[in-house]
Protein backbone atom coordinates (compact mmCIF):
# COMPACT_ATOMS: atom_id res chain seq x y z
CA UNK A 1 0.00 0.00 0.00
CA UNK A 2 1.46 3.61 -0.38
CA UNK A 3 2.36 5.80 2.53
CA UNK A 4 -1.28 7.56 2.64
CA UNK A 5 -3.40 4.28 2.11
CA UNK A 6 -1.41 2.87 5.33
CA UNK A 7 -2.40 5.83 7.37
CA UNK A 8 -6.06 5.79 6.53
CA UNK A 9 -6.36 1.83 7.07
CA UNK A 10 -4.18 2.61 10.38
CA UNK A 11 -6.66 5.03 11.82
CA UNK A 12 -8.84 2.74 12.24
CA UNK A 13 -6.74 0.82 14.68
CA UNK A 14 -4.34 3.38 16.28
CA UNK A 15 -5.31 6.09 18.93
CA UNK A 16 -4.44 9.40 17.87
CA UNK A 17 -1.04 10.04 19.26
CA UNK A 18 0.20 6.61 17.85
CA UNK A 19 -1.54 7.78 14.05
CA UNK A 20 0.16 11.09 14.34
CA UNK A 21 4.26 9.57 15.41
CA UNK A 22 3.32 6.94 11.94
CA UNK A 23 2.59 9.92 10.31
CA UNK A 24 5.59 11.57 11.71
CA UNK A 25 7.79 8.26 10.95
CA UNK A 26 6.86 8.53 7.68
CA UNK A 27 7.56 11.88 6.45
CA UNK A 28 11.00 11.83 8.67
CA UNK A 29 11.71 8.85 5.95
CA UNK A 30 10.72 11.13 2.87
CA UNK A 31 7.65 8.56 1.99
CA UNK A 32 5.24 11.50 1.68
CA UNK A 33 4.62 14.91 2.72
CA UNK A 34 2.35 16.30 5.76
CA UNK A 35 -0.08 17.92 2.50
CA UNK A 36 -0.10 14.97 1.15
CA UNK A 37 -0.77 12.71 3.73
CA UNK A 38 -4.04 15.50 4.51
CA UNK A 39 -5.05 15.27 0.90
CA UNK A 40 -5.18 11.94 1.28
CA UNK A 41 -6.92 11.25 4.38
CA UNK A 42 -9.47 14.34 2.86
CA UNK A 43 -10.53 12.34 -0.74
CA UNK A 44 -10.48 8.60 1.69
CA UNK A 45 -13.58 6.63 1.04
CA UNK A 46 -12.70 4.33 3.56
CA UNK A 47 -13.50 4.14 7.04
CA UNK A 48 -12.42 6.10 10.00
CA UNK A 49 -11.98 9.25 7.27
CA UNK A 50 -12.17 11.79 9.66
CA UNK A 51 -9.81 10.15 11.99
CA UNK A 52 -6.91 9.87 9.44
CA UNK A 53 -8.12 13.55 8.62
CA UNK A 54 -7.68 14.86 12.04
CA UNK A 55 -4.18 12.85 12.32
CA UNK A 56 -2.87 14.03 9.12
CA UNK A 57 -3.61 17.98 10.28
CA UNK A 58 -1.19 17.09 12.82
CA UNK A 59 1.54 15.59 11.01
CA UNK A 60 4.90 17.84 11.11
CA UNK A 61 8.30 18.15 9.16
CA UNK A 62 11.46 17.10 10.72
CA UNK A 63 10.08 15.41 14.45
CA UNK A 64 12.82 13.31 15.39
CA UNK A 65 11.19 10.43 17.63
CA UNK A 66 7.96 9.30 18.68
CA UNK A 67 8.12 10.96 22.13
CA UNK A 68 8.64 14.16 20.75
CA UNK A 69 5.14 13.69 19.00
CA UNK A 70 3.87 12.85 22.25
CA UNK A 71 4.92 15.76 23.91
CA UNK A 72 3.62 18.06 21.45
CA UNK A 73 0.10 16.87 20.87
CA UNK A 74 0.67 16.57 24.29
CA UNK A 75 0.76 20.44 24.98
CA UNK A 76 -1.72 20.65 21.70
CA UNK A 77 -4.30 18.92 22.63
CA UNK A 78 -4.52 20.68 26.13
CA UNK A 79 -5.36 23.58 24.20
CA UNK A 80 -1.54 24.70 24.78
CA UNK A 81 -0.20 26.34 21.80
CA UNK A 82 1.67 24.29 19.52
CA UNK A 83 5.60 24.64 19.83
CA UNK A 84 8.15 24.88 16.89
CA UNK A 85 9.36 21.56 15.87
CA UNK A 86 13.53 20.79 14.97
CA UNK A 87 14.49 24.96 15.60
CA UNK A 88 17.79 25.26 14.01
CA UNK A 89 20.55 27.71 16.09
CA UNK A 90 23.04 28.59 13.59
CA UNK A 91 26.43 29.94 13.48
CA UNK A 92 27.06 33.37 12.45
CA UNK A 93 28.21 31.92 8.68
CA UNK A 94 24.31 29.68 8.50
CA UNK A 95 25.76 26.74 9.91
CA UNK A 96 23.61 24.54 12.08
CA UNK A 97 25.27 24.44 15.46
CA UNK A 98 22.57 23.13 17.68
CA UNK A 99 18.99 21.88 17.10
CA UNK A 100 16.57 22.22 19.99
CA UNK A 101 13.39 19.41 19.90
CA UNK A 102 10.78 21.66 20.44
CA UNK A 103 10.07 25.39 21.36
CA UNK A 104 9.26 28.80 21.28
CA UNK A 105 11.77 30.75 19.38
CA UNK A 106 10.44 34.22 19.86
CA UNK A 107 11.15 33.95 23.50
CA UNK A 108 14.14 30.93 23.52
CA UNK A 109 12.10 28.80 25.41
CA UNK A 110 13.46 25.03 24.64
CA UNK A 111 11.36 22.44 25.07
CA UNK A 112 13.60 19.00 25.06
CA UNK A 113 12.84 15.23 25.29
CA UNK A 114 15.72 13.19 26.94
CA UNK A 115 14.67 9.67 26.76
CA UNK A 116 16.98 6.49 28.23
CA UNK A 117 20.29 7.12 25.91
CA UNK A 118 20.27 11.19 27.66
CA UNK A 119 21.08 9.14 30.65
CA UNK A 120 24.67 8.01 29.31
CA UNK A 121 27.62 10.26 30.78
CA UNK A 122 29.27 11.56 27.47
CA UNK A 123 25.82 12.02 26.25
CA UNK A 124 24.34 14.04 29.38
CA UNK A 125 27.90 15.85 29.93
CA UNK A 126 27.25 17.42 26.07
CA UNK A 127 23.58 17.75 27.07
CA UNK A 128 24.60 19.99 29.82
CA UNK A 129 27.26 21.99 28.08
CA UNK A 130 25.24 22.77 25.27
CA UNK A 131 21.99 24.15 27.35
CA UNK A 132 24.69 25.75 29.15
CA UNK A 133 26.29 28.02 26.38
CA UNK A 134 22.41 28.53 25.10
CA UNK A 135 21.34 30.05 28.22
CA UNK A 136 24.32 31.39 29.08
CA UNK A 137 24.56 33.09 25.62
CA UNK A 138 21.89 32.98 23.79
CA UNK A 139 19.61 33.48 26.67
CA UNK A 140 17.36 30.11 25.91
CA UNK A 141 15.39 28.60 28.39
CA UNK A 142 15.35 24.65 28.62
CA UNK A 143 12.20 22.42 29.94
CA UNK A 144 13.72 19.08 29.93
CA UNK A 145 11.14 16.70 30.03
CA UNK A 146 12.33 12.72 30.82
CA UNK A 147 9.76 9.71 30.40
CA UNK A 148 8.32 9.43 33.49
CA UNK A 149 6.89 12.96 33.38
CA UNK A 150 5.20 12.32 29.76
CA UNK A 151 4.06 8.89 30.09
CA UNK A 152 3.34 8.67 34.22
CA UNK A 153 2.97 12.24 35.11
CA UNK A 154 1.88 14.01 32.48
CA UNK A 155 -0.95 16.30 34.39
CA UNK A 156 1.63 17.49 36.46
CA UNK A 157 3.73 18.12 33.26
CA UNK A 158 1.30 20.11 31.57
CA UNK A 159 0.81 22.33 34.75
CA UNK A 160 5.11 22.90 34.73
CA UNK A 161 4.73 23.69 30.75
CA UNK A 162 1.89 25.96 31.77
CA UNK A 163 3.97 27.58 34.00
CA UNK A 164 6.63 28.03 31.90
CA UNK A 165 4.70 29.39 28.95
CA UNK A 166 2.91 32.68 31.12
CA UNK A 167 6.95 32.96 32.81
CA UNK A 168 8.13 33.71 29.03
CA UNK A 169 4.65 35.89 28.23
CA UNK A 170 3.35 33.56 26.09
CA UNK A 171 -0.62 33.29 26.57
CA UNK A 172 -2.67 30.01 27.51
CA UNK A 173 -5.88 29.41 28.22
CA UNK A 174 -7.39 29.50 31.35
CA UNK A 175 -8.30 25.66 31.68
CA UNK A 176 -6.56 23.42 30.22
CA UNK A 177 -8.65 20.64 27.74
CA UNK A 178 -9.41 17.38 28.36
CA UNK A 179 -8.25 15.91 24.75
CA UNK A 180 -5.42 15.30 25.95
CA UNK A 181 -6.55 12.53 28.08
Amino acid sequence: TSPGQTFCHLARYLGLVDLVALGDRLVKKERCTPSELVQYADAWPGQCREDALQGARLVRERVDSVPETALRLLMVLAGLPEPQVDIPIREADGNIRFRIDLGFEEVKLAIEYDGRWHDAEDQREHDESRRTELSTTEGWTFVVVKADELYEQPEQLLERLVSELQAQGIPVPAVLSDEWR
